[in-house]
């Protein structure tokens, strides 16, 4: 397999980060999520108030940087706009059911459904709000991705073996 960008998308609750590491590995590739690819912030000059838009184009630009070294995986950060034309990337959404991510959110952060709801609805907000401003584009957008895929009835690691087994069987294409 060559060089590949995989780019992956998800909602709250879905555990789509999680999956995207265990992706890495299953791949032998790094996984860039927000605070990896914010990293130590460098792009903040002394005595400047960095906007928004500065540190999103910095932070695209380390993308398309790291992109032109290696394989690899971005969680977010719009990636599937920002590679939507390179033929090595590969993007991807997570997504599950409602009750599904529900039920994750109550598990994993020990609190009630009305906060885990509250939670997921928050972060979703902000997700799309953000995707929207600097992608120009909703993340829910279907045509923004090569492979979406419900993980409702997966397991993490299952849906990562599915995920994988897919990229293996169109290796010739990557």
């Amino acid at each position: 397999m060559g060089k590949i960008i995989i780019t992956i998308n998800r909602e709250s609750g879905s555990g789509g980060r999680k999956i995207a590491f265990r992706l890495g590995e299953l791949l032998g590739i790094k996984v860039y999520d927000k605070a990896a690819i914010e990293g130590n912030k460098t792009y903040k000059p002394e005595n400047k108030k960095v906007t928004s838009r500065e540190a999103y184009y910095t932070q695209t630009q380390k993308m398309r940087d790291i992109a032109a070294k290696e394989s690899c995986i971005f969680v977010g950060r719009t990636g599937f706009r920002i590679f939507k034309d390179d033929p090595n990337a590969l993007k991807i959404f997570i997504f599950a059911n409602r009750d599904v991510r529900i039920k994750r959110m109550v598990e994993k952060y020990n609190i009630d459904e009305d906060a885990a709801i509250q939670r997921i609805d928050d972060v979703d907000n902000a997700r799309e709000t953000y995707t929207k401003y600097f992608a120009g584009a909703s993340r829910y957008e279907v045509r923004n991705y090569d492979f979406t895929i419900n993980v409702s009835h997966f397991t993490n690691e299952e849906a990562a073996q599915f995920i994988y087994e897919n990229i293996k069987q169109k290796k010739d294409a990557f």
